[in-house]
């Protein structure tokens, strides 16, 4: 079975501020409130920040978990496909959520892709049809205690 996926942005303009149009645009972060605090030249590193507020507090006083987790989401998957272009398919394959203590104020998170992973992944999928990647997500607070973990597995393959 082939699929037949297809970027809904252009991949090919690597302006990160259109990359942060494009991640506001998206559901699962614009609904949730989340903003691009900032994205590097080589879109290597993004952080966002997901405010506490009434849309994203719960009935306890707390940051809903699936609010965590939605402005999250598409984060790495979407950096992949910029940093590896359109030759490539990039999909998430799961994702384990802990909630490590409750999210009571704003909460930011640093995503990084090292350049060495890109030329990695690369070179392996010239010898493997599919391979995997995992990555660490880490809501963290003002003082930098982790609120909660995510852990993303995603599968990349050539097209």
């Amino acid at each position: 079975m082939s699929l037949n996926i297809q970027p809904i942005y252009d991949l090919s303009d690597k302006d990160p501020q259109k990359l942060i149009d494009n991640f506001r645009k998206l559901p699962c972060t614009g609904n949730t409130g989340a903003e691009v605090v900032s994205i590097s030249d080589t879109i290597d590193t993004v952080v966002i920040k997901i405010p506490f507020n009434e849309q994203t507090k719960n009935f306890m006083g707390i940051m809903y978990g699936g609010t965590m987790y939605a402005a999250t989401d598409a984060v790495y998957v979407t950096m992949l496909w910029y940093l590896l272009g359109e030759d490539y398919m990039v999909l998430d394959k799961s994702s384990q959520v802990k909630y490590m203590r409750p999210g009571i104020e704003d909460l930011h998170v640093t995503f990084h892709i090292p350049e060495t992973d890109v030329k990695e992944i690369k070179e392996e999928l010239g010898s493997k049809k599919s391979i995997t990647r995992e990555y660490i997500i880490e809501l963290k607070d003002s003082k930098g205690k982790c609120a909660c973990k995510i852990t993303k597995e995603i599968v990349i393959r050539k097209r």
